[in-house]
């Protein structure tokens, strides 16, 4: 962002512009917005835009970044949850979590996937990457406590990593030979096969 916004009016115009952002993408796909149709959505001016933001890059940008900062913590908030329940039942419920929030706000997310090679190596994708990991290692963590950190730490990359680009894939593409309930049950399939290889 060009100016981090301080007064309670600056952060009010900041939450409207990146709200308008966001229903322009989720209505007219992102790559037909722009700066003036933000305006136009937010009623904010264009040169009041451009006080905080430099481009519409910059905007979708830090509306990326806080909306993978807020889906990452939700992801916590399940895991943390979860404590009485076994193995066989969180992955599958986290896997449901992960195509619910693909399919959520209108859309704004399954556009925001088909362009995903634009952002996957984006301060977004950093956030959503580091929140998944740390949900990975917690979980983990306390059910193969004979595990060394090295282990942990590679096992939850590899899973982590495989299991969002399928998804990932799956609901940005939606043409697979495979329904989405065979997609998750085998992808639970395989991470807990993966979990209890040697």
């Amino acid at each position: 962002m060009r100016k981090r916004p301080q007064q309670q009016r600056a952060k009010i115009i900041v939450e409207t512009i990146l709200e308008a952002t966001q229903l322009c993408i989720a209505e007219q796909g992102l790559l037909q917005v722009t700066t003036p149709k933000i305006a136009e959505r937010s009623g904010v001016s264009v040169g009041s835009i451009y006080q905080y933001f430099e481009n519409k890059d910059e905007i979708i940008q830090e509306l990326l970044s806080r909306k993978s900062e807020s889906l990452g913590l939700a992801l916590k908030q399940i895991a943390m949850s979860q404590k009485g329940q076994v193995l066989e039942e969180i992955i599958p419920l986290s896997i449901q979590f992960g195509f619910d929030m693909m399919k959520a706000d209108n859309g704004f997310f399954m556009e925001i996937l088909k362009n995903w090679h634009g952002y996957n190596n984006s301060e977004a994708s950093q956030i959503l990457e580091k929140h998944f990991y740390e949900v990975g290692l917690y979980v983990f963590s306390r059910f193969f406590t004979h595990w060394d950190f090295e282990t942990l730490k590679n096992k939850s990359f590899i899973i982590i990593n495989s299991t969002l680009f399928t998804m990932m894939r799956y609901a940005s593409h939606n043409n697979f030979l495979i329904t989405e309930q065979q997609l998750k049950q085998e992808l639970a399939l395989m991470i807990l096969a993966y979990l209890k290889e040697k």
